[in-house]
C-alpha cells in the first residue's frame, strides 16, 4: 500500500478513534442513568409524552406561526449542538486522552461533522412526527445556528481598562449571573407589549420561543468550571446553584410577570419550558 493512502486510513481511524470513545463514554452515561427497567420504563413514557405535546402544539397552529417556531428551536439546537460539540472538542485537545487527534484539524472537521449529523437526525425525527412540512424551516435553521456556534464559540468580552475586567471573563460567565436573568426577564416582558395585537395563538407562540432562546443562553454549562468545582471539594447542589443563578432569576421574574400581563397560561408556559431546560442542564453537570 502506498505511503500517502497508508497516512490517509490512518488519520480516518483517528477520526472514528474520537468519534468511538465519546459515543462510548456517551451511551455508558445513559446506561448509568437509566439502569434499571422502572428508569428507562419512566424515561420512554416522559419521552412519548412529550413528542405527542410537540406533536399536537404544532399541528394546531397556522403554518406561518409553526414555521417560525420551527426556525427557533432549530436554530437554538443548532447553537447548542455545535457549542456542546465545541466545548467536547476543547476537553479533548486539553485534557483528553486522544489530544493528538483532537488537535488535528481534518480530524477535528470529522468530528464535529459526525456529532452536528447525529443531532439534525434527531431534529428531523422529532419535525417528521411533530409536521413533516417544517423540515423546510427547522433544518436550514439548525445548519445556520451550527454555524452560528462554530462563528462565535468562545468570543470574549475586549478589556477596556486593565484590572476592570478580569482575565478570562467571558459572555458565558456573565449569563449565569443573576443580573443576566432579571435583563432578560425584562426585555421578553417588553416584547410582549406590542405582541398582545398577533392574537393568542401567536402571543403563547412568541412567549414559548422567546423563553425558550433566554432558556438556552442562561444555561450555558462550562465544563472546565465544573471540573475544578468537583476537584475543589464542592457537592453537585452548589455547582448546580452556581450555574443555575441566571435561569432562577429570570424565572422569578418572567413567571409572574407573564403571568400578571397575559394570564396564567403563559405564566405556565414559561414555568414549564424553564423547568425543563433547568433539567437538562442539570443533566450535563451530572454527566
Amino acid at each position: 500500500m502506498p505511503i500517502w493512502s497508508e497516512h490517509h486510513c490512518s488519520r480516518r481511524w483517528q477520526a472514528g478513534r474520537l468519534f468511538r470513545q465519546d459515543r462510548l463514554i456517551l451511551s455508558n452515561m445513559i446506561r448509568a442513568t437509566f439502569a434499571g427497567w422502572r428508569d428507562r420504563a419512566i424515561a420512554a413514557l416522559m419521552l412519548l409524552a412529550a413528542l405527542a405535546a410537540i406533536h399536537a402544539w404544532f399541528a394546531d397552529r397556522p403554518w406561518r406561526i409553526a414555521a417560525w417556531a420551527a426556525v427557533a428551536v432549530g436554530m437554538s439546537a443548532g447553537i447548542g449542538a455545535g457549542r456542546l460539540v465545541g466545548a467536547r472538542l476543547a476537553f479533548q485537545a486539553f485534557d483528553g486522552l486522544l489530544a493528538a487527534d483532537a488537535l488535528h484539524p481534518p480530524t477535528r472537521g470529522r468530528y464535529v461533522a459526525a456529532w452536528l449529523s447525529i443531532g439534525l437526525a434527531l431534529l428531523v425525527v422529532v419535525f417528521l412526527i411533530a409536521r413533516p412540512s417544517l423540515l423546510v424551516a427547522s433544518v436550514p435553521a439548525y445548519l445556520v445556528g451550527a454555524l452560528v456556534a462554530g462563528l462565535t464559540d468562545g468570543v470574549r468580552l475586549p478589556k477596556r481598562i486593565a484590572g476592570t475586567v478580569r482575565p478570562g471573563w467571558t459572555l458565558r460567565a456573565w449569563s449565569r449571573r443573576p443580573i443576566a436573568g432579571m435583563a432578560a426577564a425584562i426585555v421578553l416582558l417588553i416584547l410582549l407589549l406590542p405582541a398582545r395585537t398577533l392574537g393568542m395563538n401567536a402571543l403563547m407562540a412568541m412567549i414559548g420561543v422567546g423563553t425558550l432562546l433566554f432558556a438556552l443562553a442562561l444555561t450555558t454549562v462550562d465544563d472546565a468550571i465544573v471540573r475544578f468545582m468537583t476537584i475543589a471539594g464542592h457537592g453537585s447542589r452548589r455547582i448546580l446553584v452556581h450555574h443555575a443563578k441566571g435561569m432562577m432569576a429570570f424565572l422569578v421574574i418572567a413567571v409572574p410577570g407573564c403571568w400578571a400581563w397575559s394570564g396564567p397560561v403563559a405564566g405556565g408556559v414559561v414555568f414549564a419550558i424553564g423547568t425543563a431546560v433547568m433539567l437538562l442542564m442539570t443533566l450535563r453537570i451530572l454527566a
